[in-house]
């Protein structure tokens, strides 16, 4: 088996230096040397990203590696991209929701959501659906899911039939991988393509997208998308109106007793947090002061290191850093000094010449085109590596087709996290599927149908809606 794999890799390997060093590949060579050696750095990238030789993370350390080689690039900058504010906004929201998790907090709400609605089926796929997209917009996606997979199964095993209800049970572990990808889009911190554009935006543009105002913005349509869901899902079998034993519901709730400091102590930072996101900008102006969302997120995660417990105890202790996703933060970094080299050294503005092809339809045509294509995209590759990729060329296309930037940049990075058919697609896909109650036929279907539906939302609501 070992020698198999070290085939593979060995073909793998010897086939991309093939494509890395054919020189009649690179059409503009003579004219910039920077752009060639940036465009054989991307194909370096995007073939250790898809066939993972190497972490992806360390991957992610490439464009330092290449560094030296750039006749007009400095390494602080390049070394710059991976301590991006935005980097510190996504740490903060990691030691945040790590503290969420570690209070507990989270099965509190998700349990009570359910004692106080889920009297029917109806009421309890409307829950689930709601309950976990909340949770994902502060949780990662996958931490969201897994915590919402034992809560359907107790649901299931203790309360329906596993013949009778069988689809009802299908449709509950699809809600949790669906709604929990659509939450992520409400948020800068809830899925890293959003985090990416902001950064970018940032970066390459001078253009400052805030917590609130991405909130705001996205949450109507994070809303509209719940509702669709819950009105597909609903459509798909025919709930039963008899009322629901909540039993074993009430049961695990009042296992958990009153509302414990650590959880009290989890609410007074969350609200904190939320409301110096919301209202920065009326702090800033009112105390003359230059308060940040970064700032606020690593001011929140503090919190749960400094604020006393139960006996003197801290909710986070010594140990936080080993559950911070590391990998992800290194990823980010990389994939921004990746895409900051696409634009600097002009290979962004030659490869975008390549989808200008497209700028002669309508506009509303080419962000559903866009949308379109990224979806389906998503479902076999990372959303982040895509995000990271395009991100440049579809900024570029706007400006060459005088359209603005971010009617363009926002449907592509909200469709990225429209990935609903493969299970290979995001964790959550995975997670569900992997409880083997449904086949792969089955999520299929219904992600198809869900793909289509998200991307004219997305399209239609940017095209018609003031941005941000």
């Amino acid at each position: 088996m070992r020698d198999k794999i070290f085939k593979n890799k060995f073909f793998l390997l010897t086939f991309f230096l093939l494509i890395f060093f054919a020189p009649e590949f690179f059409m503009f060579e003579k004219s910039n040397p920077d752009g060639v050696l940036a465009l054989k750095m991307v194909i370096l990238m995007i073939f250790l990203w898809l066939t993972e030789l190497i972490p992806i993370s360390i991957t992610a350390l490439i464009p330092i590696i290449f560094s030296p080689f750039f006749s007009d690039q400095k390494i602080n900058d390049i070394i710059g991209n991976y301590a991006s504010p935005v980097v510190f906004l996504l740490l903060g929201g990691f030691i945040i929701a790590q503290g969420f998790e570690r209070s507990c907090l989270h099965k509190r709400i998700a349990l009570k959501v359910l004692v106080l609605f889920g009297d029917t089926r109806e009421r309890i796929l409307i829950c689930i659906i709601f309950s976990t997209s909340f949770f994902s917009m502060w949780l990662s996606n996958t931490a969201t899911c897994l915590l919402m997979l034992p809560i359907i199964k107790n649901i299931i095993e203790n309360n329906f039939s596993e013949t009778k209800d069988n689809d009802f049970a299908k449709i509950l572990f699809l809600s949790i991988a669906y709604s929990s990808s659509i939450g992520g889009m409400a948020t800068p911190i809830g899925t890293i393509p959003n985090a990416v554009m902001i950064g970018f935006m940032r970066d390459n543009y001078n253009i400052e997208i805030d917590f609130a105002q991405w909130f705001f913005f996205t949450s109507p349509l994070v809303l509209c998308l719940l509702l669709i869901l819950f009105l597909f899902l609903r459509l798909k079998i025919k709930l039963k109106k008899e009322k629901v034993d909540k039993k074993l519901i009430i049961q695990k709730y009042k296992k958990l007793g009153n509302l414990s400091l650590d959880e009290k102590i989890t609410s007074i930072i969350l609200l904190l947090t939320a409301s110096l996101w919301i209202f920065k900008k009326s702090i800033n102006e009112l105390y003359q002061i230059n308060l940040t969302d970064p700032v606020i997120a690593i001011f929140g995660s503090l919190l749960f290191f400094i604020i006393p417990c139960k006996n003197g105890n801290f909710i986070l202790k010594s140990d936080w850093y080993k559950k911070v996703p590391w990998n992800v933060l290194l990823l980010f970094g990389g994939g921004l000094a990746m895409a900051s080299l696409i634009m600097s050294t002009g290979l962004a503005y030659e490869a975008s010449k390549i989808i200008n092809i497209i700028g002669k339809f309508d506009l509303i045509i080419v962000i559903i085109l866009i949308a379109l294509v990224t979806s389906l995209l998503t479902e076999f590759t990372s959303n982040t590596a895509t995000t990271f990729l395009l991100l440049p060329l579809l900024s570029l296309f706007a400006i060459n087709n005088d359209v603005n930037i971010l009617q363009i940049t926002i449907p592509f990075v909200l469709a990225a996290s429209c990935a609903f058919m493969m299970p290979i697609a995001t964790p959550p896909n995975a997670i569900v599927y992997s409880s083997n109650k449904f086949n792969i036929a089955f999520m299929l279907r219904n992600g198809i149908l869900i793909n289509i539906i998200s991307v004219f939302s997305i399209s239609f609501y940017v095209y018609f809606f003031r941005i941000l």
